[in-house]
């Protein structure tokens, strides 16, 4: 996320976990190992549905409109889905 913006690293308001803010915005935080949540907003979902909407590593829950969950295995998994990092961090700026 760092290549699409000035994210800085903090404690989640939601938990005791690493998080990434956009000013003070929380964007993204690790919900356990290998899995991220993102704040992607309900357009960005709309935006990015049609071509992650059946990806296995993207989990997007209807209750939680603003946030899906990133299921990352291997550092290609990140590469493949910097498309939702670069919405994410569009989005939220």
């Amino acid at each position: 996320m760092l290549r699409h913006a000035p994210v800085l690293e903090r404690r989640s308001r939601y938990a005791d976990k690493p998080a990434l803010l956009l000013e003070r915005r929380e964007v993204a935080h690790l919900e356990a190992p290998g899995i991220v949540d993102v704040r992607v907003t309900r357009r960005g979902w709309t935006q990015l549905r049609d071509r992650f909407g059946t990806d296995p590593r993207i989990r997007h829950d209807r209750n939680r409109r603003d946030w899906i969950e990133l299921h990352l295995r291997t550092a290609q998994d990140i590469a493949d889905l910097d498309t939702v990092l670069a919405t994410a961090a569009t989005l939220n700026s």
